[in-house]
């Protein structure tokens, strides 16, 4: 008879409008299946986190691929506030009944860059299950930055509590040894997405437009100071692709119907609209997950985008592509990888980043696929280490659940 873990996926949303955060949550979960199936183990699977995309199926379509049922534990701040102060169960309570957390952190948000209030949110999945005394693994993310000191001091004692800790990136590692952890360096899982090969397009570029980045933040202030005018540089890469005769394809990656600021399809749309009569301009579908985007992505001959989960899904697909980073995580993820041909917007000039970015693509794409293909190997290595320890986390896990229980 098989053993069973009662598995909690914390930050994982399989249906959310962001397809960076539902990318990592069916890769992840096929990760943890597979190490399960190596040890002959049963889990029960729960996601927990933003509150479910009702359009979507994501979630339902994993349940028939693997035979299985996810049950999905929405948290919104606002209800928990409202459950709090009328006495009633709050979410973040429904923690205590797993046998282990896995937190993934939406892959980016173990940080204060997004403000303290998500901060805060972000940290208090991690401090439940360790005053419940439930094992909590960091699954592989970004740690840091970190603009303030109560942020390094409250991230120290989480890291130091955790049952394992997990970086998908050098950087990240080193702020988690920085503040006494000791991780272990992995890739983003991602890199593992399933996708359909369609026919190629020669001829036919990708970009992904951030409505983020083009809204200039949460704010809309510029907030991640951008050292360069990101509509004007995106103004100007379609523009250039188009004078070297290319198909220009504009990629949502973040279709967001609640969310305006968020929903690149809406931009991508306004950037289409000054194209409507030039069929070299192609506004892409809005897609209903992020394997159909990326096996869009998988017929393009170049890649662009600033959404990384749009990146990690192109240079997984083999394509050569130029990361647009705004923060730290995209060199760290990319550059662990070997893959250096990210550009931030962050520290070059409007004219060093458009010099270097038509540069790669004149000069470097030969160079630039064959780094892809190096880089999409090791993130398949990284990937099989990552479900061996999680092999040896599961086991360890279900005998301690054994013991407790004789």
């Amino acid at each position: 008879m098989k053993k069973t873990i009662n598995i909690c996926l914390t930050w994982h949303n399989l249906n959310s409008e962001n397809y960076g955060v539902s990318a990592l949550a069916i890769t992840h979960i096929e990760l943890i299946l597979k190490a399960a199936k190596l040890q002959n183990l049963n889990v029960i699977v729960s996601t927990f986190g933003t509150p479910d995309t009702k359009t979507k199926d994501t979630r339902r379509q994993l349940e028939i691929k693997h035979g299985i049922t996810i049950t999905h534990i929405d948290l919104s701040p606002k209800k928990e506030l409202k459950r709090l102060l009328t006495g009633k169960t709050t979410s973040l309570s429904s923690l205590k009944d797993f046998d282990v957390i896995i937190d993934l952190g939406e892959g980016d948000s173990f940080t204060d860059i997004y403000g303290m209030k998500r901060f805060i949110l972000l940290c208090l999945t991690k401090i439940v299950p360790i005053f419940n005394k439930t094992p909590l693994i960091i699954a592989p993310q970004t740690i840091g930055p970190f603009k303030y000191k109560i942020s390094q001091m409250i991230t120290k004692q989480l890291l130091k509590k955790a049952f394992a800790v997990f970086s998908r990136d050098a950087k990240s590692a080193v702020v988690a040894k920085e503040l006494g952890a000791q991780p272990i360096e992995t890739t983003d899982v991602a890199f593992s997405l399933p996708y359909e090969c369609k026919e190629k397009k020669p001829n036919n570029i990708g970009l992904n437009i951030s409505a983020l980045l083009w809204n200039g933040g949460y704010n809309e202030k510029n907030q991640f100071n951008l050292t360069l005018n990101y509509q004007e540089t995106t103004q100007y890469i379609i523009e250039e692709f188009l004078k070297r005769g290319k198909t220009v394809h504009l990629i949502a990656h973040v279709i967001s119907d609640s969310i305006p600021i968020e929903n690149d399809y809406l931009v991508c749309e306004k950037i289409k609209d000054r194209y409507k009569n030039n069929n070299s301009v192609v506004l892409a579908p809005k897609f209903s997950s992020p394997i159909e985007a990326k096996s869009y992505i998988y017929q393009l001959d170049f890649f662009a985008g600033a959404r990384m989960h749009a990146t990690i899904g192109a240079v997984s697909a083999g394509v050569p592509t130029i990361p647009i980073a705004y923060s730290r995580k995209f060199i760290g993820v990319f550059g662990a990888l070997g893959y250096n041909y990210t550009l931030d917007t962050y520290t070059l000039s409007e004219s060093e980043f458009k010099e270097k970015f038509f540069d790669y693509f004149d000069n470097k794409v030969d160079e630039m696929s064959k780094r892809v293909d190096e880089a999409r190997e090791i993130a398949k290595q990284q990937n099989t280490g990552y479900v061996t320890h999680l092999e040896k986390i599961l086991l360890s896990i279900s005998q301690h659940n054994q013991n407790s229980r004789t």
